[in-house]
């Protein structure tokens, strides 16, 4: 496989035809630069097998297949086997590149093409044939192509983190030869060529794909730790000997790829007054919430006060009965409540036959009250499924005992009991208790935590410490689980989307009447491998990509040279043009694998097309038009819509992690996910659930009709904690009017 940088090793007894990079004065300084690179080198390789290894791992995991498994550990067992060979084969081959003879072709001028380019190449130009491997798959197998996705999805993410030392560094390489970047040598230490190198050493074995993707994954992951330190060390060290060119770097910047969390909105000023937001939550919702209370015997204040400690004894006598036995696909959760409040009040103040006894004393009732009221809301919010709900509902009474023995509890969010329920909560958003669901194991681990708070809570605050310690390992490793199945989906879709983009443009540079009713041998050639090593160009390179450019003018001048409408004369002065193009074609030809025999045909067929189209004219030429087209079945771009409405402009506003709650039919529970894949091509939206499983595909101006609807709206709130959400909620009931009335 050829480097996309355009530059090949020279072959050994071919060393006549190469240009040699003269450092001149500046040997010594590459050589310093070299050993910064090879020393670096042995530890790379060490963190990419180990990052390998982890990712392949993660993968067999999460695979529901135990043929996909199988597979996968086969993949990692044969490349663990080449560790010392593939180490070896890159500490031999990459540091070569300090010193390397590069093979320049493709001098011919083509229309469209400036002279000034002449000592340019295209990308595929290289005198290393690896194309007598027939065994070898096509490039043109959608896997393949998203296999060079993949890599090319690696490099450009390392060109665009390392902009600002890659910019100083390819500045000063180009110095030291003394010519401007653009016609300088690639530098020897960019992206590009690392994983192109780590590319032409696997290329040597027959991988599976998804193998390689991965492969190609982990090398983002190292190459993000990696390559900061070895830009840096060069950069310092070519400053250190004088390489000083005129840097002008302030158009230039670093792109992280880190999902940047949204701004809480915790962080809004509440929309109460100063007195009410300066008091403590026991004492406001004593104040100012109505309802039936919980302890209904506070009235008469002849009743004996129950001393606390009586108070927590009588809790821990109700609270392993809590919900313990709740049908939770037909819960009512108002009646279970009102049922907890009844139990709680007896207990608390009824004597046998029902009638008060006892109070208890006010501060405790205010923070029964708040407590209550705090599971109501918990209770009662739809993100979290009933499942997880109820195992929740169980530690309404641990909860309240803490609450009443810590009066912070309330108002400090680092309370052990409140990051617990505030873990729980948040992991249970968008969980999907579904019977082929392979996540069953979150539920579980939430049955474990509750059932061991249930049965050793008294008075040890240090349960809900051990316990969330535990539950926060275990999320590490779901979350990591849950990262790598969301990028599986999303590069799964977005792959297939580049692929259909790229085909569709080529499409589109292909429907032509000329080319359409051209000899029977160019659009053998054309519309077949020619429009198939375009795609692949076309994804690999973009269309700014030079190689790309190219290509299109080769393109151009064969419906040029064809079109019937072209005087004669001005055909025979394209003739020149003929020998350019043919040496195009077979390097498009070579580089997507095609045989070497069919290729030497398929060119022959053209260039006899090309002579006998200058001997007649085309316009007494009689050809059927052809009924294939290049792609078909290519999506087509959303028509913009028209006047933008608040539903579509919050679903524009929408950024990856949004949490959204689509409510489904009557007795369904609402499907919650989060968009992790926006297209700006076809506008598709991609949702994944709690599980990191797809859930939702939906263009996005079908979401805004169902936000119009009112069956979508977003979850603003979701990076807030949890339990700080549902006070928040407490507070913003307290109307005006309440506290007019106060």
């Amino acid at each position: 496989m050829m480097l996309e940088s355009g530059f090949a090793p020279t072959e050994p007894g071919n060393e006549s035809s190469a240009i040699v990079i003269d450092w001149g004065l500046n040997k010594n300084i590459i050589e310093d630069c070299q050993q910064i690179f090879t020393s670096s080198l042995p530890e790379f390789c060490k963190a990419l097998f180990q990052q390998v290894d982890d990712d392949i791992y993660r993968l067999i995991k999460a695979s529901t297949s135990e043929a996909h498994r199988t597979l996968l550990f086969e993949s990692m067992w044969r490349f663990q086997e080449r560790h010392e060979e593939i180490r070896n084969k890159y500490l031999h081959t990459a540091p070569q590149w300090f010193f390397i003879e590069y093979q320049l072709n493709f001098q011919e001028d083509l229309p469209g093409v400036n002279d000034e380019e002449e000592e340019e190449e295209f990308a595929w130009s290289s005198n290393k044939d690896k194309l007598e491997d027939e065994a070898r798959l096509s490039l043109l197998d959608d896997r393949q192509l998203e296999e060079n996705v993949a890599l090319t999805t690696t490099i450009t993410k390392a060109n665009q983190a390392f902009a600002r030392e890659l910019y100083a560094l390819d500045e000063r390489f180009a110095f030291m030869q003394d010519k401007p970047v653009a016609s300088a040598a690639t530098m020897p230490i960019s992206p590009i060529l690392l994983a192109n190198s780590l590319r032409d050493i696997l290329d040597e074995w027959d991988d599976e794909v998804i193998f390689r993707i991965t492969v190609y994954q982990s090398l983002n992951r190292v190459f993000s730790r990696y390559l900061k330190k070895l830009y840096r060390d060069t950069n310092t060290l070519l400053i250190k000997r004088g390489i000083l060119p005129d840097l002008k770097t302030n158009h230039i910047r670093n792109i992280s790829y880190e999902h940047q969390p949204r701004q809480s909105p915790a962080s809004k000023p509440q929309e109460f007054n100063t007195a009410v937001s300066n008091m403590a939550l026991p004492e406001v919702w004593y104040q100012f919430q109505g309802g039936s209370p919980v302890i209904q015997s506070t009235a008469n204040p002849t009743l004996p006060v129950l001393p606390r400690y009586e108070v927590l004894q009588t809790l821990n006598q109700l609270q392993a009965s809590v919900l313990s036995e709740v049908d939770t696909d037909q819960i009512d959760w108002a009646s279970v409540q009102e049922h907890l409040r009844q139990q709680v009040n007896q207990a608390l103040c009824l004597d046998e036959k029902g009638q008060p006894s006892q109070r208890v004393e006010r501060n405790d009732q205010q923070v029964i009250e708040v407590i209550f009221r705090l599971f109501d809301h918990i209770l009662g919010d739809d993100t979290i499924p009933s499942t997880i709900r109820t195992l929740l509902g169980r530690l309404q009474i641990p909860v309240l005992k803490t609450a009443i023995q810590d009066p912070t509890f309330v108002d400090n969010e680092a309370h052990p009991a409140r990051q617990l329920l505030d873990s729980i909560a948040s992991a249970a958003i968008g969980w999907r208790n579904s019977s082929d669901n392979p996540d069953k194991s979150f539920r579980k681990q939430v049955q474990r935590i509750v059932e061991r708070i249930v049965a050793e809570y008294e008075d040890d605050i240090s349960v809900f410490e051990n316990t969330l310690q535990d539950f926060r390992r275990y999320l590490l490793a779901r979350e990591k689980a849950q990262k790598i199945m969301e990028q599986r989906i999303t590069q799964a879709l977005s792959g297939k989307e580049q692929l259909a983009v790229a085909k569709h443009k080529i499409s589109e540079i292909l429907d032509s009447p000329v080319l359409s009713s051209s000899p029977a041998a160019v659009q053998e050639i054309i519309y077949k491998p020619w429009a198939d090593f375009l795609t692949l160009i076309l994804l690999r390179e973009g269309e700014e990509g030079k190689t790309w450019n190219k290509a299109t003018a080769v393109t151009e001048a064969v419906e040029q040279y064809f079109n019937p409408e072209l005087p004669d004369s001005k055909r025979q002065q394209l003739r020149t043009s003929i020998p350019g193009i043919m040496k195009a074609f077979q390097k498009g030809l070579d580089y997507i694998s095609i045989n070497k025999a069919k290729s030497h045909e398929m060119l022959g067929q053209l260039l006899d097309a090309f002579d006998q189209t200058s001997q007649a004219s085309l316009r007494e030429a009689t050809h059927e038009p052809s009924s294939r087209h290049p792609q078909e079945n290519a999506p087509q771009a959303e028509a913009s819509p028209g006047e933008a409405d608040e539903y579509t402009r919050m679903v524009d506003s929408l950024r990856e992690g949004s949490w959204i709650r689509v409510n489904n039919e009557e007795k369904q529970p609402p499907l919650v996910c989060k968009l992790v894949w926006h297209s700006q091509f076809t506008h598709t939206m991609l949702f994944v659930d709690g599980n990191g499983n797809k859930a939702l595909q939906i263009k996005d101006m079908q979401l805004a009709e169902k936000m119009r609807e009112g069956k979508v709206e977003i979850l603003e709130d979701t990076s807030t904690p949890f339990v700080t959400r549902m006070l928040n909620r407490m507070r913003n009931a307290f109307s005006p009017a309440d506290r007019d009335n106060h």
